[in-house]
């Protein structure tokens, strides 16, 4: 049996904690910049603020409700989430954290709703967050039991689906692209076969599923009718790391821009050697926004392939820098650059060659990231002293900064 943990409208959630002022109230999280919302409280969706909406767009609508609004503030996010995750483990022994606020936990066959209920309020009592609770034999029914959780008030936040009599009904109900695992690319195929419902997916068959959709399409079948498939598994190895940022005012000056590219190389770097990867592909993306003049907008984005499997930020940089010397046209306002790795192998799985023989995890690199875990501030000096970065609503970190910490008076 799993059951799956959701914090609700994470971010604005986040956000309420500490400010219950701002509760009851629309209330909007935005992205890095400014650029678009990332998160809504149950007021704003009320409002038609669609997920990824622009700011821009929805400026005059939320001004006009007295909405609150929020620069994304991810210390503060990424603390609660840690406080969460601790009354969990506590709890469960086998958690295994899928997102900053999502959790899977794997236990024995039996009832557990009431469990769950009750674990539900010991986290709302002790971080402030309210999350919702997903019981069923596999994580693909874990997901629709967890969705069906946050739109159920009668449920009182806890779903469960550890019977056929319980799950059956909801498929014939669940549009097939809101299966976990479907997406917006497969969805439209399968519309082109018939299959409308999660119903429609596992009658169909995995048979003839595996014929038109591969492997994954046969696992969804089995996991939609109660057979858990470890390939639908949280661990699976990812193809790439993408680091990008839209940047707020703009940036035309070359140096500006390899400043900032550094910045996001050095994080995806430290991304791709925690989770003890090697790339051998790097990207760079640069373009204008999409709103501009047709004759203003430029996008471009170009790659290398690297002699050998490498997780060498400095590499990464030399690469970066050279691929965005090249996309580079003087007399554009770009407001996005990125940097993606891609060809990606466990370390443990690359092999050495005739001109490569010592190819492995870089020694410096691993010192570095060890020192900024401890909390030192170490950085290369090519990503410069400043980020073209725009907070405008930035809240306070309550939990991770002595100067912010709420006072009560």
């Amino acid at each position: 049996m799993f059951l799956l943990f959701d914090c609700n409208n994470f971010f604005a959630s986040c956000e309420q904690v500490f400010r219950p002022d701002w509760r009851r109230r629309p209330l909007v999280v935005l992205s890095n910049n400014d650029g678009c919302v990332i998160s809504r409280s149950p007021e704003a969706k009320s409002m038609g603020i669609a997920m990824g909406e622009p700011y821009f767009k929805c400026r005059e609508r939320l001004s006009a409700a007295n909405a609150v609004v929020c620069s994304a503030n991810f210390p503060l996010y990424s603390d609660l989430s840690a406080r969460v995750m601790s009354v969990l483990e506590d709890a469960l022994p086998d958690i295994q954290q899928y997102s900053i606020d999502e959790a899977f936990a794997e236990v024995p066959g039996g009832d557990w709703l009431a469990f769950c209920r009750e674990l539900r309020k010991r986290v709302r009592r002790w971080t402030g967050i309210t999350v919702s609770v997903g019981i069923a034999p596999t994580r693909t029914l874990c997901k629709l039991a967890n969705e069906t959780a946050k739109h159920s008030p009668h449920m009182l936040g806890v779903c469960d689906l550890s019977s056929p009599e319980q799950w059956l009904p909801l498929l014939q109900e669940t549009p097939v692209e809101e299966v976990w695992g479907v997406g917006r690319k497969l969805a439209p195929r399968m519309h082109a076969l018939g299959i409308r419902t999660a119903a429609g997916l596992v009658a169909y068959g995995p048979v003839r599923l595996r014929k038109s959709f591969g492997v994954h399409g046969e696992r969804l079948a089995l996991e939609l009718s109660g057979t858990s498939c470890p390939g639908m598994d949280t661990g699976n190895v990812r193809t790439q790391v993408m680091v990008s940022r839209s940047l707020r005012e703009g940036v035309t000056e070359l140096p500006l821009l390899r400043e900032t590219l550094c910045r996001f190389v050095e994080k995806a770097g430290r991304i791709l050697r925690d989770e003890g990867l090697m790339a051998t592909q790097v990207f760079v993306l640069l373009r204008t926004s999409h709103y501009e003049r047709s004759e203003n907008i430029y996008s471009a984005h170009q790659g290398v392939t690297l002699p050998a499997h490498s997780d060498d930020t400095r590499l990464f940089t030399h690469y970066a820098a050279a691929l965005l010397e090249r996309l580079y046209r003087p007399g554009y306002e770009y407001k996005k650059v990125g940097v993606l790795l891609a060809g990606l192998e466990k370390v443990q799985h690359v092999q050495p060659t005739f001109e490569h023989p010592q190819v492995g995890p870089n020694k410096l690199m691993r010192v570095l990231d060890s020192l900024q875990k401890s909390g030192h501030n170490i950085h290369f000096a090519n990503q410069g002293t400043q980020l073209p970065c725009h907070k405008e609503f930035l809240s306070r970190c309550y939990t991770t900064r002595w100067e912010d910490i709420p006072e009560v008076f």
